[in-house]
């Protein structure tokens, strides 16, 4: 016996892996616990119910199906838990949710700490301009204002990108989306970047939002994905199951035209985001 917990200590005999921890947590508690945040439109937020609902979550639904059509698993439920953006890696390293849905980025850094399924989305930072402005590229804003949003990553992300670019905008910052929007819309800045989808978000709210375009270009290009609890065989085994699946049958393609490119619930009215499927995340589910 002291032999064995000597190996035990040394990382020379096997331990109970993730996956049966994992496992056991869900068969323990009697259910499998979502993670979301609220305010993730429209990969996780809340309806007019105050329900969760979104994108990511359709695929965390048929992974969460897919869990508990395992042996011993039939009689558990679904639960959802709101968690701090501040607080992701934490509630997914210690197993206080088995899945995170919403918009997360794949990075490096965070592989550390979690892992993630293949990709069901492609974002990154854009730019939105007016329409009447006639700006139709990147290049067109040369020397001119852009805003952004004050204490975001967004700033690096641009410097990065003008010092290949040689664009030399002039950066204005603004504390909030509202702001920054509202310095575009009087024309006191040619261009207001942020987040793609966030974006389109603020856009579609607009009473007028015709009026307003989000360039086809990206200043950035991140993976969004599934997070779950590293080094779990069984989880991931269910998640690339069901993205896969998703993929080839096209249901993936299907829950993306609901949340990306027809009307959605936002606030008190139905607003399509008009943001079509990216040629990087077809190829990407065309993957077997």
């Amino acid at each position: 016996m002291l032999r064995f917990a000597l190996l035990l200590v040394l990382g020379l005999v096997p331990v109970l892996t993730y996956a049966q921890v994992t496992f056991d947590k869900i068969k323990g508690r009697g259910q499998i616990l979502i993670g979301y945040r609220v305010d993730a439109a429209p990969f996780s937020y809340l309806d007019a119910k105050k329900q969760p609902i979104g994108y990511s979550l359709e695929f965390c639904n048929a992974i969460a199906a897919k869990v508990l059509a395992q042996p011993g698993m039939a009689k558990l439920k679904i639960a959802y838990m709101e968690v701090p953006v501040d607080r992701m890696t934490t509630y997914v390293g210690e197993g206080s949710v088995d899945l995170f849905c919403s918009g997360t980025s794949d990075t490096a850094e965070r592989r550390n700490q979690m892992a993630f399924s293949r990709p069901i989305f492609f974002g990154g930072l854009g730019m939105m301009v007016r329409k009447k402005d006639g700006v139709a590229g990147l290049d067109q804003l040369k020397g001119k204002k852009v805003v952004l949003l004050k204490g975001t990553t967004a700033t690096g992300t641009i410097n990065d990108y003008l010092k290949k670019s040689g664009g030399a905008w002039k950066l204005e910052e603004a504390v909030g989306g509202d702001a920054a929007l509202s310095q575009l819309q009087l024309g006191w800045v040619a261009g207001y970047a942020r987040d793609r989808v966030l974006l389109a978000v603020q856009r579609a709210g607009l009473s007028t939002p015709d009026d307003y375009v989000i360039l086809p270009d990206q200043l950035s290009n991140e993976a969004i994905a599934i997070a779950y609890r590293r080094d779990d065989a069984a989880m991931k085994a269910a998640v690339d199951g069901v993205v896969g699946e998703a993929a080839a049958s096209g249901k993936a393609q299907e829950w993306y035209d609901k949340w990306f490119t027809k009307p959605i619930p936002l606030g008190s009215v139905n607003k399509s985001l008009d943001i079509p499927m990216s040629s990087e995340l077809k190829a990407a589910f065309s993957k077997k």
